[in-house]
């Protein structure tokens, strides 16, 4: 089916790309200041782990309620414009949480945030898939992926520093400025057709599939039967979505990775201020270190296998999302067994490189068995999953086990070996996606037919019609 290498972005736009990325990049800044501030919340407010932990969970409200909805806008009006709009809210509920007055306040501010997370992830998703197509998507989602990492490890190394010389307030007041400036890159991204990229050899802006006019017949709905015909298409949406097999097991695997990645990754500037005998600014030092350039490496490095593995078939994918995310766990537990600390980060920075060399794959291969026209509802179920087995719920189940046993480590123990289950049902997905993504690219050209027979029909009629009225 190929010849192995790995395919080359080449001749294909980057400015979607670079912007895409810088708001992926802004996103993750916002959300990991947090991480670093922690300490300092826990000694200025006397909080214990589990509310510590709660703090991360606390946008899983707003992003749970907002998620699913987003992704239905997504498929139907301009997603570049709900990017733009979404990035220049960031700044105002970035800076609610620097004038929080107690810890329900912050908790509720921490929550806003989940409304931009929510709102731009389907779009953007939607839109970098009808940019490039299926066999450079590995190397798209690992640049957008790198932005994450860097941006994560930005933010917490920035929430450390910043707190530690002028307070938990300026750290948060500081990160929300960049936001609106990649807002207005955003307005002036061309919105590509949708399902633009699918058939090969296509160009960009040129694409050979006819537009689905869905953003004009929304907008022609009144309020209430916009409301009815969302929540109606919603459902069936999604129900089509979870028949689909490779996609069930794809998001078992979404809520394994990220249960990991934000169980573990939440913690990890407390682990090593309490067992690393590091300073917070240490800590938090090391930590965005680890993160940002273990992240990086990883990421780059999985985008361009899982390309070269999916010219040998889209099951390629599959397999080496599921071998990096048992990687990732073994290296993790064995560097909490170690106690040279020189070590335990060599391992940790291992365990890293592992788990973000999944993200691209993962995600090229939720978009490689979903309709054009359903990505936005399908990235807002990944989003969902994500947050809700990752982000969500793992920070405060640990800090909930490291209040019950008096250990974080042991809280990391019980945690982690689930992960090797999920990678196991993760693995069914190769038996199925090949099937999955070849009914996707069947079911385009059978449109692409039969809007074509359409057309003629109706150019006939036209001409029949024209050609009576003249007799």
């Amino acid at each position: 089916m190929g010849n192995g290498k790995s395919p080359s972005l080449a001749g294909y736009a980057k400015k979607p790309l670079v912007i895409l990325s810088l708001v992926a990049f802004v996103d993750q800044v916002d959300t990991n200041v947090l991480r670093g501030v922690l300490p300092l919340l826990k000694d200025d407010w006397n909080l214990n782990d589990l509310q510590l932990g709660a703090l991360g969970f606390a946008f899983v409200f707003v992003n749970v309620i907002a998620t699913i909805p987003a992704g239905w806008v997504a498929d139907r009006y301009n997603r570049t414009r709900i990017v733009g709009w979404t990035l220049l809210s960031w700044s105002g509920l970035s800076a609610l949480s620097a004038i929080a007055i107690n810890y329900p306040t912050l908790f509720l501010a921490r929550a806003a945030l989940g409304i931009g997370q929510a709102v731009d992830d389907p779009s953007s998703t939607s839109l970098l898939t009808d940019y490039y197509p299926a066999k450079v998507r590995g190397r798209v989602f690992s640049a957008q992926q790198v932005s994450v990492f860097l941006g994560g490890g930005i933010g917490l190394a920035l929430g450390g520093f910043v707190g530690a010389q002028l307070g938990w307030r300026w750290a948060f007041a500081l990160v929300g400025m960049p936001g609106s400036l990649i807002a207005f890159l955003c307005f002036k991204l061309r919105e590509p057709t949708r399902g633009e990229s699918e058939l090969e050899g296509h160009e960009l802006g040129q694409g050979p599939v006819t537009p689905i006019d869905a953003e004009q017949s929304a907008a022609r709905l009144s309020p209430r039967e916009f409301l009815s015909e969302a929540r109606r298409s919603l459902i069936e949406e999604l129900k089509f979505i979870f028949s689909i097999r490779t996609m069930r097991y794809v998001l078992v695997g979404v809520g394994t990775l990220l249960f990991t990645v934000s169980g573990v990754g939440y913690w990890m500037a407390i682990y090593h201020e309490r067992y690393s005998n590091m300073t917070l600014t240490q800590a938090t030092g090391v930590t965005a270190v680890v993160f940002a350039f273990a992240g990086i490496i990883g990421t780059f490095w999985g985008g361009r296998l899982a390309d070269k593995v999916f010219s040998a078939g889209p099951q390629g994918r599959i397999r080496l999302v599921a071998t990096v995310i048992m990687i990732c766990a073994a290296a993790f537990l064995a560097s909490f067994m170690v106690p040279v600390i020189a070590v335990r980060i060599a391992l940790q920075f291992l365990g890293v490189i592992a788990i973000s060399s999944a993200f691209p794959a993962l995600r090229a291969s939720m978009m490689d068995v979903v309709p054009a026209e359903n990505r936005g509802v399908s990235a807002s179920a990944f989003a969902l999953t994500s947050t809700v087995f990752g982000t969500a719920l793992a920070p405060p189940l640990v800090g909930l086990l490291s209040d019950v046993t008096g250990s974080l480590v042991a809280a990391f123990y019980i945690v982690t070996p689930p992960v090797f289950v999920g990678s196991l049902i993760l693995l069914r997905a190769q038996h199925t996606i090949a099937n999955d993504v070849q009914a996707i690219v069947t079911s385009m050209i059978e449109r692409q037919q039969r809007e074509a027979a359409e057309r003629e029909a109706a150019a006939a009629t036209s001409t029949d019609e024209l050609e009576s009225s003249v007799d």
